[in-house]
């Protein structure tokens, strides 16, 4: 299940977003590729693994024809599912119907697939599997308490990460034609609000908010909106034309480089923090875990499949 050593945050629906509709005919099964603890690995079970973390492409085709590359991670997966799920039943985690229909209507809301969208759905037991391994992870790497003393010093010693440039905060207004821009240009010189242009004939998603775009540093936008790193707050921009149509630009202030407040942060250092040790936790359970439970890798696939401990 994990890769690298940990899955990072337990991707929390990740094995949905790339996985599309089954097609075609399976391959054969090659039989058992591997045991742990005595127990066989099939390639049936490494197809598995490659469909829970969305390598669907893959578990369609033969073995001989995945790279060492592949073949090694997918058993990484594997192995360390395999791990999980046996803790799982000896502590006697469980996940309920209601926490498999909780994280579907989750993964709808946040723009997971779902019927309506795509013409496939994950089914139940991929659900399950998921939330499974989520929990069983935070039983074997609870997340640690971290003291303010420590969130403090982690932001003192990574002050330019947090360090936000100069951004600028603007308006825009976006047309399809050469001709209908140079009208809203005389409309503005004549004084009509460019706020209530911007709603009236803007093409931008922004439009509908009087053309504001979020705070933005140089370089972040395309290039014809480095311009307005040169203007003065107020000031209107000719006629710009970009891929997307053309454009009039309105700066409305710059808003200086500054630190970002620890207030602002906290929350993300501490996300950072518990994570690098639940890292570290989890990855020091799986490698006594592997001693206890050996990992064989049959003679016919060991120069397909490698496996290094995390």
């Amino acid at each position: 299940m994990i890769s690298r050593g940990f899955r990072q945050a337990l991707i929390s629906g990740l094995i949905f977003l790339a996985l599309p509709a089954c097609q075609g005919k399976p391959p054969s099964s090659e039989g058992v590729v591997a045991t742990l603890s005595g127990k066989p690995i099939s390639s049936d079970d490494l197809r598995e693994s490659a469909r829970f973390i969305g390598l669907e492409a893959l578990a369609s085709r033969p073995l001989s024809s995945w790279s060492s590359s592949q073949a090694g991670l997918v058993l990484r997966e594997t192995v360390y599912d395999r791990l999980l799920e046996e803790k799982g039943k000896e502590i006697g985690v469980e996940v309920s119907p209601d926490e498999v229909a909780a994280e579907k209507k989750r993964l709808e809301e946040t723009g997971a697939p779902s019927r309506s969208r795509s013409p496939y759905s994950p089914p139940d037991s991929f659900i399950r599997r998921k939330l499974l391994l989520e929990k069983v992870s935070r039983e074997v790497a609870p997340a640690p308490d971290v003291t303010l003393r420590e969130l403090k010093d982690d932001y003192k010693s990574h002050l330019p990460h947090y360090t936000l440039p100069e951004r600028a905060e603007a308006k825009d207004i976006v047309v399809r034609s050469e001709d209908e821009g140079k009208a809203i240009l005389s409309a503005l010189a004549a004084g009509s609000s460019f706020s209530a242009l911007a709603k009236a004939k803007s093409l931008s998603p922004e439009g509908k908010n009087g053309g504001l775009l979020p705070p933005f540093a140089m370089g972040e936008m395309p290039p014809p909106f480095n311009r307005l790193f040169s203007m003065k707050p107020g000031e209107v921009s000719p006629l710009i034309a970009s891929p997307y149509g053309y454009h009039i630009l309105k700066l409305v202030r710059m808003i200086p480089a500054h630190v970002r407040k620890f207030s602002s942060v906290k929350g993300a250092i501490r996300k950072k923090i518990v994570g690098r040790a639940r890292r570290k936790e989890l990855a020091d359970w799986l490698s006594k875990e592997l001693h206890r439970n050996p990992l064989v890798i049959l003679p016919r696939y060991r120069s397909l499949l490698s496996f290094r401990a995390p």
